[in-house]
């Protein structure tokens, strides 16, 4: 049986001890590379304007790479990436998420085809007309 691919959004909030070109590019590279790895396909990754740099709307306390206690970050680099993937498979893409020290947060979303839930309730008034 073939597994049903989903298009997904996930937004990550990069440290901003990470947030040079180099240790940005790592972490986009090690989540991208950990979709394709799990059978996706990547279709685009956005960290221009809206997004890039931003300040937090709270203060996150995460740990430092090397210090023994946490930290309150008020900045991250927000990344949104786009990808299909089956859904069988989205728990080892979070679980590499976890494990990047460079991410602070994530947050992975469905994206819905919006054509596809007005065809059905279209479907289902047409039916009510019939039954009159």
């Amino acid at each position: 049986m073939r597994e049903r691919r989903r298009n997904y959004e996930l937004m990550i909030v990069i440290s901003p001890l990470h947030a040079n070109e180099e240790g940005i590019a790592a972490a986009i590279e090690r989540v991208t590379h950990s979709i394709v790895a799990s059978g996706g396909e990547v279709s685009g990754i956005n960290q221009t304007s809206p997004w890039g740099r931003r300040k937090l709307a709270y203060p996150i306390r995460e740990y430092a790479s090397g210090e023994a206690s946490r930290r309150n970050f008020t900045e991250g680099f927000y990344v949104l990436i786009t990808y299909s993937l089956s859904a069988a498979k989205v728990t080892e893409v979070e679980r590499t998420i976890k494990l990047t020290d460079a991410i602070m947060r994530h947050l992975v979303t469905v994206v819905e085809q919006k054509g596809v839930a007005v065809v059905a309730t279209e479907g289902v008034e047409a039916v009510a007309e019939k039954a009159e």
